[in-house]
């Protein structure tokens, strides 16, 4: 059991230099790529990757609208009732699980033509970004829009390690998980790159598990690009979260149970949620049975994955039916799965649908549907060349990277700590 305690006692303040240093980048600069070793080079034509992306986008859309009406309808249990298979997904255009994100897009694509290409934004210009936001917000996003606007800059406004100690007491909730997609969309098997970003804008406003689920999520996106087996892109995402956390933990104990009982999803979600409903920490407590943490929400959106076995109706149906968070885990889920097939694959009604929609603009944002998919490629591109990739004809040459541990360990209540599992042969 990890301590829920906010009296927990600390190591004192870890300078932002040396938190960025022990991870791989140096300060506000941009984050050095020189010293990885890519695990290989993948080709892909430039139709395929555009094809995931949309893929990835439609299926973030269709899970966060199927699911939207069951939202914190099944605490503790399961959700029994109807799912629409086909909503109307001009909802999707008011969904915070989609316009949140933007903010960050946006404060990327502002600086992308810079030297420092998709690590030009810094993580205070992501901070001012979002303070500047004017959406309602909760939990981990409200608190950190909240210290950002009381001049607390991230990391620390996403912080918490105790009374007195740190800012955020929300820190370990589901915020930078639902909001992460747009890092994994751009980075075709680079989980590397991906993680980085995600640590990145992930401190704005959250830490520990919370900035955590944001490397899982982005990390299975990167890996659809090139897997076409969903096991195995959790089983391998599982390593970009540091193997001491209670993130891991939950993550392994669906991946166990998952081992042992392919067949039963119902039985998957009951250990899980006999065990870590009051053991996966979030800002709330066990009131009513509610946790919004990232752990417990992260595993749903592996159940969804590993035994909805690449089918997006099934993996969006059983994220959603375990309940909490129950819009914007099968919204993650859809996304991987969604990237995983490619736009091509998914159900027509659906491409029917959003096709309706070129023009419509996401609530509380500049961006179109069709600015939104394009500016995914455009970043996606310049991920790829930035990172040793080149583009012959109309097929990107791609620097595979390898997925890693995190080179410190943060937890809830706790400074950081270098994490001992880290190797650095590994680099």
């Amino acid at each position: 059991m990890l301590l829920r305690s906010a009296g927990t006692k600390v190591l004192g303040i870890v300078p932002l230099a040396l938190v960025c240093i022990l991870f791989g980048c140096h300060g506000e600069d941009k984050c050095k790529l020189s010293s990885r070793k890519a695990v290989g080079e993948v080709k892909m034509k430039k139709s395929v990757v555009e094809d995931k992306i949309r893929g990835g986008w439609l299926g973030k859309t269709a899970g966060v609208c199927i699911g939207g009406p069951t939202e914190f309808k099944a605490k503790g249990r399961m959700y029994t009732g109807r799912l629409n298979f086909y909503p109307n997904f001009s909802d999707g255009f008011g969904q915070d699980d989609i316009y949140v994100q933007i903010t960050f897009v946006e404060a990327m694509d502002k600086k992308l033509g810079e030297s420092g290409g998709i690590f030009a934004a810094t993580m205070a210009d992501y901070g001012e970004a979002f303070k500047n936001s004017g959406y309602k917000l909760w939990h981990a996003n409200k608190g950190g829009r909240e210290n950002l606007k009381k001049g607390i800059k991230p990391p620390e406004s996403g912080m918490w390690a105790g009374e007195g100690k740190r800012f955020n007491r929300c820190a370990n909730d589901i915020d930078w998980q639902i909001e992460c997609d747009w890092v994994g969309l751009m980075c075709p098997a680079m989980p590397m790159t991906a993680v980085q970003i995600s640590d990145r804008v992930g401190h704005v406003m959250n830490y520990g598990d919370g900035v955590y689920g944001g490397h899982f999520v982005s990390t299975m996106i990167s890996l659809a690009f090139v897997e076409n087996d969903v096991e195995t892109i959790v089983k391998t995402a599982i390593e970009s979260v540091p193997r001491q956390s209670q993130y891991y933990a939950v993550l392994k104990d669906v991946i166990d149970y998952y081992d042992q009982h392919p067949e039963d999803f119902k039985g998957c979600w009951k250990q899980i949620n006999d065990k870590w409903l009051r053991e996966a920490i979030d800002c709330s407590g066990p009131a009513d049975n509610f946790n919004i943490a990232a752990s417990l929400n992260g595993a749903f959106i592996a159940i969804g994955l590993l035994y909805g076995d690449g089918d997006i109706m099934k993996t969006i149906e059983y994220s959603t039916r375990c309940g909490q968070d129950s819009d914007c885990n099968p919204a993650n889920a859809g996304a991987i799965v969604g990237t995983m097939l490619g736009y091509e694959k998914l159900p027509q009604e659906w491409k029917d649908d959003i096709e309706k929609y070129p023009n419509n603009r996401y609530s509380h944002t500049s961006y179109t549907y069709t600015d939104l998919i394009n500016s995914s490629f455009k970043r996606a591109e310049k991920a790829i060349l930035q990172t040793g990739g080149a583009l012959s004809g109309d097929t990107y040459v791609i620097k595979r990277e390898p997925v890693r541990q995190p080179k410190m360990l943060e937890q809830y209540g706790q400074d950081p700590v270098a994490n001992p599992d880290y190797s650095s042969s590994r680099e």
